[in-house]
């Protein structure tokens, strides 16, 4: 029997917005938006915040959540996931819900835990969305990904990708001719075979990687394959205090 586990990575020291998991103008932490997210999905058996602060794992401890201190060494969020996800040998599929996306749903993690049960021998697996209308391609915050015929990750890229020699100007968030969305939006959502975190968390950085600053590509380069499963998502990052403005301007606009 499959059990999942969702960790999500939270540090207090982001470069961009320094405390970013613990900004509260909505009236709940951020990180309490992503965790509510996560326990939405009914595929999920548990979910833990990962942490190098005591701070946020009592403010977690406080809603409700569950929480596990991690070493403040850790490189990288996928660093912090698999070391917390050693204290859970018994998870099957380990899901890296980014501690930045705090209108996560259970849509996109339904999709991503479904794909990854059906899709076995895949080793790790992500989202993506079709392009959301009013985003230029140029952005480079919202990142593309192409995929095979089998929706296995060909490369992911900052850059338009494709480039539709013989229609450059129709719309992004159009189809093409198979049917298919013309461009996709890679989501933030990562899952893990348990024992392939651990491979994939010891690698060295590879110099894609380092050009475009996606952790991601370090897989492909090192030819292992990511399973992309497409699904509706409208969500947004916050890595700015513009973002978190417009996250709590949306907020505002649902209640």
């Amino acid at each position: 029997m499959s059990q999942v586990l969702a960790i999500i990575p939270a540090r207090l020291a982001s470069t961009r917005l320094p405390r970013k998991v613990l900004l509260d103008k909505t009236g709940k932490p951020l990180v309490q938006h992503v965790y509510e997210g996560a326990k939405a999905c009914r595929l999920i058996d548990k979910v833990v915040v990962a942490t190098d602060a005591e701070e946020v794992a009592q403010t977690v401890r406080g809603f409700g959540g569950e929480a596990v201190m991690t070493s403040p060494k850790c490189q990288s969020g996928t660093d912090r996931v698999a070391e917390a996800a050693r204290k859970y040998p018994k998870a099957t599929l380990v899901i890296n819900v980014q501690g930045d996306e705090p209108e996560m749903s259970h849509v996109p993690l339904t999709a991503l835990v479904k794909g990854m049960l059906k899709r076995k021998k895949a080793l790790m697996g992500t989202i993506a969305t079709p392009w959301p209308a009013g985003v230029p391609l140029a952005e480079p915050g919202f990142v593309k990904v192409v995929c095979d015929k089998e929706g296995d990750a060909l490369y992911f890229s900052r850059s338009a990708i494709p480039f539709y020699r013989e229609h450059p100007n129709e719309p992004p968030e159009g189809t093409r001719e198979d049917g298919k969305p013309r461009y996709l939006k890679h989501v933030g959502l990562y899952a893990f075979k348990p024992s392939f975190l651990q491979k994939y968390a010891k690698m060295k950085q590879t110099a894609l990687e380092k050009a475009e600053s996606l952790e991601q590509l370090r897989a492909l380069e090192n030819g292992i394959k990511i399973a992309v499963f497409t699904s509706e998502y409208r969500g947004y990052e916050v890595n700015t205090p513009a973002d978190y403005e417009a996250f709590v301007a949306r907020q505002a606009g649902r209640a």
